[in-house]
């Protein structure tokens, strides 16, 4: 506005002192004619080069013909001052928006510059090594300039199936956060970002660690139950208990349990972790598994669970194991039968012995990422969800071996830890994960959440999402097929000011008359319709307390990370595969037990009938 006003302050001046001096110069040419008229017109000027408002008020001739000037004049001065039907023609940018209008009386949202961008985001030259990690948000492949989030922040990517995520995001961050030496833990559906990234990896000095889910016998090994029986040796019974009770809700909340009446899943959950304390508790090292804990309840369980009711009361009271089975303990006969099926449903996957090996033992440290560069691939089928849980599990455990080695270390993990979890909302839901990315930045750990849209977070979440999505300082969108995150990302972007424009016409028997309205109003930077239609190679950003932004996004063939992240083919592991010995209790003595109760009730019965 400021340019305009001085454009138009100019032609003023150029009305009121030039346009006189040029109104007179044909008097001069018809006195002294052209060529001797013009150096005294010039001669004229420089002697009284203000003098133009007097001529006017002196020169009638010369003031009329000013006057008819002056429509002219003052069209020049509104089509500057209010440019209303160039501006309705005119578009902010390459995705045809109306511009913006008026003094932002109904908004004033609006794009940032590149400068702007600069201020809040790393700007790296990729031909340099990055002066921090960082998530991807941007890169010009011409200058080979990236824009990273460097900062102790949350990220969330939303891109639907086939929208570029891995490859415009997820990669370009793994090379990017390799370079600065950053550790990473990445959920990796299909093994495609393993694949791409574990030599490079290596060569930079790298431990990786693989959990494949896929094919669990040519990856590491880990085992959930190992940290429950450390701590049940140590004597600290409430730690120990605390983490069989986070596996235990993680197993059995797989699923929403939508329309179930709380008592099941809570007594299912208790079941579970009763069984991890004893497997911790009692078991041999070599079978500290989860696979014992689901030969336990597929052994004991049967006939409603008399015989594990007989080893649960072998089992001192103060154990933690004797309490957390309580709740099956307590329940009626008609409750029980179900509540043993549905915990033996949702143990079932320790059926199969290929996961049963992989969570037998342990061959790395779970805070190992903390303190060494480190990777930590876990490879998630996507053909079927049934091994997912595990995912999560080591997800959680890992969080909490890091938050003690933070605590251990002043409140701050020595080596940054970024968790890269794509297709996050594939995942059965994380524990208390509304809590856990409030407190992860200050400790030195960061999310980035890959998702389809915001109804996948929102179905496993429920009303835990909203505080999810709110501490992901950073969104960065691609592309979403789903209506309700448009509309999301539409009321994000905010509302901008925009002139508005009727047409009215009346027609008689008499006399035509039309006329046109003009006014403001708001509208959203992007409208719901707007977002589905994204264009490709772009990243809408949102950043906290920032305007919106728009930044080149685009393949990773198109990075310099191309000559660095080939995919590899893994190498099958040449160890031998040894079958994994399962614990049960006593369980010679106790079916004996039974049995020769069973013989006493047949005797006695055969005694009446005589």
């Amino acid at each position: 506005m400021r340019f305009r006003i001085i454009v138009a302050v100019l032609i003023l001046m150029l009305d009121f002192l030039f346009a006189p001096f040029l109104l007179i110069f044909p008097l001069y040419a018809k006195d002294y004619g052209f060529k001797e008229g013009l150096p005294k017109w010039e001669a004229y000027i420089k002697e009284r080069p203000l003098s133009g408002i007097s001529l006017l008020l002196k020169k009638e001739d010369i003031k009329t013909t000013w006057l008819w000037l002056q429509p002219a004049v003052f069209a020049a001065l509104i089509s500057v001052l209010f440019p209303i039907y160039g501006r309705r023609k005119r578009k902010t940018d390459e995705l045809g928006l109306p511009e913006a209008a008026g003094q932002g009386q109904h908004g004033t949202a609006r794009w940032r510059t590149e400068k702007e961008i600069s201020k809040t985001f790393t700007v790296w030259n990729t031909n340099n090594n990055p002066p921090k990690g960082g998530f991807v948000v941007g890169f010009n492949s011409s200058n080979s300039k990236a824009w990273l989030d460097t900062g102790d922040t949350h990220g969330l990517v939303i891109g639907a199936t086939r929208s570029g995520k891995s490859r415009r995001i997820i990669l370009p961050t793994i090379w990017t956060l390799a370079r600065a030496g950053e550790s990473m833990i990445v959920s990796d559906p299909k093994g495609e970002l393993h694949s791409y990234s574990f030599k490079y990896l290596k060569e930079l000095g790298y431990k990786v660690i693989l959990i494949d889910l896929r094919n669990p016998y040519r990856g590491n090994q880990w085992n959930p139950v190992l940290e429950i029986a450390t701590k049940l040796e140590i004597g600290d019974y409430s730690t120990a208990s605390q983490n069989a009770w986070d596996i235990a809700n993680i197993i059995t909340n797989q699923q929403p349990h939508i329309g179930v009446d709380p008592i099941w899943p809570q007594s299912q959950e208790s079941l579970t972790a009763a069984l991890i304390l004893a497997v911790a508790s009692s078991a041999p090292h070599e079978a500290k598994h989860l696979g014992s804990v689901y030969e336990i309840l597929h052994r004991l369980g049967a006939d409603g669970g008399e015989l594990l009711d007989k080893y649960f009361r072998s089992v001192p009271r103060e154990h933690p194991a004797a309490s957390a089975y309580g709740v099956a303990a307590l329940s009626e006969d008609r409750l029980r039968s179900s509540i043993f099926t549905g915990t033996a449903a949702q143990l079932r996957l320790w059926s199969d012995p290929a996961v049963i090996w992989l969570t037998s033992d342990q061959d790395h440290e779970l805070d190992a990422v903390g303190k060494e560069k480190a990777a930590v691939f876990i490879v998630i089928p996507d053909e079927r969800s049934t091994r997912n849980v595990l995912a999560t599990l080591y997800i959680s455990q890992a969080y909490q071996a890091l938050v003690d080695l933070a605590n251990k270390n002043g409140g701050r993990l020595a080596q940054r830890v970024n968790f890269v979890l794509d297709e996050f909302g594939n995942l059965p839901p994380i524990p208390d994960f509304d809590k856990k990315i409030t407190v992860a930045a200050g400790r030195g750990m960061r999310f980035l959440l890959a998702v389809q849209d915001i109804s996948q977070i929102k179905a496993k979440y429920r009303e835990l999402a909203q505080t999810i999505t709110g501490n992901c300082a950073v969104w960065v969108y691609i592309l979403t097929t789903d209506l309700e995150t448009a509309r999301i990302i539409s009321g994000k972007t905010g509302q901008y000011t925009i002139r508005t424009e009727s047409y009215s016409s009346q027609v008689k028997h008499t006399d035509y008359s039309h006329g046109t309205t003009e006014g403001l109003t708001g509208r959203p930077l992007l409208l719901p319709d707007e977002v589905l239609r994204w264009p490709q190679d772009r990243a809408l950003i949102l950043q906290a307390r920032q305007n919106p932004a728009i930044l080149p996004l685009p393949d990773l063939s198109m990075w310099p990370a191309s000559k660095d992240l080939i995919p590899s083919a893994l190498e099958e592991l040449k160890k031998e595969v040894m079958s994994v010995p399962v614990w049960i209790p006593e369980i010679e003595f106790l079916e004996e037990e039974k049995n020769e109760e069973i013989d006493r009730t047949n005797k006695n019965l055969l005694s009446k009938l005589r």
